[in-house]
């Protein structure tokens, strides 16, 4: 069996969770995303556990990933996030599951087919320019919805693209913006039940947009540099050291020869690359752990293997255990070394690194 995992920690989980209860209450709930195979950590098993902590809502981003938990026999409440066909819908429709309404043209396709009642969240763009109904749209969707009984709009929602910086005029803007939208629906169509744009750093960032749900991603997964003080990681990466070999000095190492030793020195070789989720950015700049040493990586990453340098380490072994990152050197602390956000690393964590709960 290949030596790098990926350990998820769910009693961590467990504890993010407790810390996310205590900041948006009782009567706030919580939508938990678990998209991208649950930003790496596993998507089934992880929507599994926090069903066992009482998270009855779920976010992903495709229909496929919806199929995902519905196939592996899940039972929840799913809202697709993202893009999604005409002719997915039908399926979304026929499975229960709830997907996002972000195009007026979406909207005429509902009033089309056969089924009435349709349930489905309208995405607003307030700001992010991505997905979502221009605000000068607004008008013309309350018309479509509220004249026909096939449509049944079941909640509103807006996106943050700042909300990580703890001032943001464009942010408050936006919440601003909200209220006065929530307000304009409320006024025109009854039972819409959901209002939501927090993301993880809005829900730590700006209270004031929590409403009656919240969208927590990376938070959950103890990452984010929004509450960080108060999360743990649940993910740790570690390997194996596979190979132990001497390198003279003046001897290169790896793909295009840039690594070239200047003593000689003792490298240890293992098993993860870029394949893995390792990125190659971290060629000649980043370090793994060796218990509390750094040992620094040398020459480029490869597509399943990396070099590392053990000459501080006193007798070193094949199998010894290599840390990627855990608590104390957290994907974080990795992302920022090459100028990336946590998300990218642990999303890239591919689905060839063993995953073990713990």
């Amino acid at each position: 069996m290949r030596s790098t995992q990926a350990e998820i920690d769910l009693s961590n989980l467990k504890k993010n969770i407790s810390y996310l209860r205590s900041i948006v209450g009782k009567e706030v709930e919580i939508l938990a995303i678990v998209k991208a195979n649950a930003y790496g950590h596993g998507s089934i098993t992880m929507t599994k556990a926090l069903i066992e902590n009482d998270i009855k809502s779920f976010g992903v981003a495709t229909l496929e990933e919806a199929r995902e938990l519905l196939d592996s026999g899940i039972s929840c409440n799913i809202l697709i996030l993202g893009s999604i066909e005409n002719d997915e819908i039908k399926e979304a429709l026929s499975r229960k599951i709830v997907f996002t309404v972000y195009d007026l043209k979406q909207l005429e396709f509902l009033l089309t087919l056969d089924e009435t009642n349709i349930p489905f969240h309208l995405k607003i763009d307030t700001g992010m320019n991505r997905l979502g109904i221009s605000i000068k749209e607004i008008s013309h969707s309350i018309d479509l919805i509220r004249s026909n009984n096939k449509l049944k709009l079941e909640g509103i929602y807006t996106h943050f693209p700042e909300a990580d910086k703890i001032n943001s005029d464009f942010t408050l803007n936006q919440i601003d913006n909200f209220n006065k939208i929530i307000k304009e629906y409320k006024e025109n169509i009854e039972n819409v039940k959901y209002f939501h744009a927090a993301n993880s750093s809005g829900i730590i960032n700006y209270p004031d947009s929590h409403f009656n749900m919240v969208r927590p991603g990376i938070l959950m997964y103890g990452l984010g540099d929004s509450g960080k003080q108060h999360l743990l990681p649940v993910m740790k990466l570690k390997t194996k050291i596979i190979k132990i070999r001497d390198v003279n000095k003046n001897e290169s190492v790896s793909y295009g020869r840039d690594f070239v030793a200047e003593k000689n020195m003792n490298i240890g070789v293992i098993p993860i690359g870029y394949a893995d989720g390792l990125p190659r950015a971290v060629s000649n700049i980043g370090f793994v752990r060796y218990g509390d040493i750094k040992c620094k990586i040398i020459g480029r990453v490869c597509m399943d293997l990396t070099m590392i340098d053990l000459s501080e380490i006193k007798e070193p072994k094949v199998g010894d255990e290599i840390i990627i990152f855990d608590d104390s050197y957290t994907a974080n602390d990795l992302s920022s070394s090459i100028g990336t956000i946590p998300y990218e690393i642990v999303c890239g964590i591919s689905k060839r690194v063993k995953r073990s709960y713990l």
